[in-house]
C-alpha cells in the first residue's frame, strides 16, 4: 500500500464465493483457531470486487482499491491469457498497464471498456434480471470512446440468451443517473429491445470522443424473477469524412434547384456490397429534393435482391428514401408515384432497410431527402449499405 493505491490478489474461495469449498474452510479456520473479520473495509472492497464485472467464476481476483478503500478495478486470473493476446502485451506489459489504468480512473474490469483507434472493439458476457416490484434493476457497462476525438459512430451488436426473460437495452450519456423506477428511462440517447434468443443492434454515431452508459435490464413482463444472459459486442468506427464542418446553406432559397450531390456505386459479384456516407436536405412540404445514388447492379444478369440498410443521422431532421428505376425521372414536388418501394419518415439516429427482387441486371436510382415535416433546408447525415444478394 502507498498514498495512491492498494494492489491485492485475492483467493476467491477464502471470501466465501465457491459454494463447495465454504464448509472446508470454515471448519480448517475454526481447526486452526483462525477468526476472519468481514465487516473490515478492506475486507468489504475485496467482497465487493468479486460481485463487480462479467460473471464468470475466477479461483483468484487481483483487485486495485484506493486508501479510502474503494474498488478501483479488477482483474481475473482466468482471463489474464486472453486480455493480454487481446491486446498483444506480454504479462508483464499488461500488469502494468491494468495498474496505471485503474489509477487514471478508467475502472478497468469494473464492467467497463475503453475503445480507442488501435483496439476499437471489444466484447461483454453478463447477465441481466427482471427487475423487483416497481425497482429497475440495471446492469451496466461503462464505454469510453474519447480517444475518437473526432468522434465516430458506435455500434453495439448485441445477442440475448436462451433463458426466459425479455432485455431491454438503453444507451445513456455517461454521466447520466440511471433511474430505478418503473418504466422506460426518459433521458435516453436510444434503445432496443428483445426475446429470448433474439439478435439486436444500436447504433449511435457522436460528433467528439465521450463517456457512455449501456443499461441493460429484464422487462416487467413475468410474474417471476428471471435471469438470462446477454453478449455484447462494442466498436467505434472512426468518421470517415467531417460532413458538417464545411458551412452548408441555411435553407433551399441560398442555391435552388442545385442538388447536394450524385454518387454512383457499382456492385458485382466480386464487391457485392459498398457503403457510402453523405447527406440529405429537408425539401419544404410537397416538395423533392434528392440526393442521388446511382447504382450499376447490371453485372448480375440473373437478377437478385437489392438491399439497402440506412441509418440516419443525429441532426433534427427526419429521412425519407425512394427507390427508382434508371429511366425515373425523379419528381421536384408531390409523392414519388413511380418509385419501385419506398421508406419514409425514418427519425434521428434511427435505421431501416429497402429490399427489392429483380430479374435480370439492372440500373437504378436511390433519392434520399428530408420528410415533409421537417424545416425546410434543414441537413441531416445518413450512412446506406447498398449490396445485392444473387438469385
Amino acid at each position: 500500500m502507498n498514498e495512491n493505491f492498494i494492489n491485492i490478489w485475492v483467493a476467491n474461495s477464502e471470501l466465501g464465493r465457491i459454494q463447495s469449498l465454504r464448509e472446508p474452510i470454515a471448519k480448517r479456520r475454526e481447526r486452526e483457531g483462525k477468526t476472519y473479520d468481514t465487516n473490515h473495509p478492506l475486507v468489504q472492497a475485496m467482497i465487493t470486487g468479486g460481485k463487480t464485472g462479467s460473471k464468470k467464476g475466477s479461483p483468484v481476483d487481483c483487485l486495485v482499491i484506493s486508501p479510502d478503500f474503494e474498488l478501483m478495478g479488477r482483474q481475473m486470473v482466468n482471463e489474464l491469457r486472453e486480455d493480454c493476446k487481446r491486446r498483444g502485451l506480454s504479462r508483464r506489459e499488461y500488469y502494468l498497464t491494468f495498474l496505471k489504468e485503474a489509477l487514471e480512473g478508467k475502472e478497468p474490469g469494473l464492467g467497463n471498456i475503453v475503445l480507442t483507434p488501435e483496439q476499437p472493439s471489444q466484447s461483454v458476457l453478463d447477465l441481466f434480471s427482471t427487475p423487483k416490484a416497481d425497482y429497475q434493476d440495471w446492469t451496466v457497462v461503462t464505454i469510453d470512446t474519447t480517444a475518437f476525438e473526432k468522434g465516430g459512430t458506435l455500434t453495439i451488436d448485441i445477442e440475448i440468451g436462451r433463458e426466459e426473460g425479455e432485455a431491454a437495452f438503453y444507451l445513456f450519456d455517461g454521466d447520466t443517473e440511471l433511474s430505478t423506477t418503473e418504466g422506460a428511462p426518459k433521458d435516453m440517447l436510444t434503445w432496443v429491445w428483445g426475446e429470448p434468443s433474439d439478435t439486436r443492434q444500436i447504433i449511435y454515431p457522436f460528433d467528439r470522443g465521450q463517456l457512455f452508459k449501456l443499461g441493460v435490464t429484464g422487462l416487467w413482463v413475468k410474474e417471476e424473477a428471471c435471469i438470462n444472459a446477454f453478449r455484447t459486442k462494442i466498436s467505434v468506427t472512426e468518421k470517415e469524412k467531417e460532413l458538417l464542418e464545411e458551412k452548408r446553406p441555411e435553407s433551399n432559397e441560398d442555391i435552388p434547384n442545385v442538388p447536394l450531390s450524385e454518387l454512383n456505386v457499382l456492385l458485382d459479384s466480386v464487391q457485392s456490397s459498398q457503403e457510402i456516407l453523405d447527406v440529405f436536405r429537408a425539401p419544404g412540404e410537397g416538395y423533392q429534393d434528392y440526393t442521388i445514388v446511382n447504382i450499376d447492379a447490371t453485372a448480375f444478369e440473373g437478377g437478385g435482391t437489392l438491399i439497402i440498410d440506412v441509418h440516419v443521422g443525429s441532426a433534427d431532421t427526419s429521412g425519407s428514401f425512394d427507390l427508382f428505376d434508371s429511366e425515373s425521372e425523379l419528381p421536384t414536388e408531390g409523392y414519388p408515384a413511380n418509385a419501385l418501394t419506398s421508406m419514409w419518415g425514418i427519425r434521428p439516429n434511427q435505421t431501416g432497410q429497402i429490399r427489392h427482387l429483380f430479374a435480370r441486371g439492372n440500373v437504378f436510382k436511390f433519392g434520399a431527402t428530408g420528410d415533409w415535416y421537417g424545416e425546410k433546408g434543414r441537413i441531416n447525415a445518413f450512412r446506406a449499405k447498398i449490396s445485392v444478394e444473387e438469385n
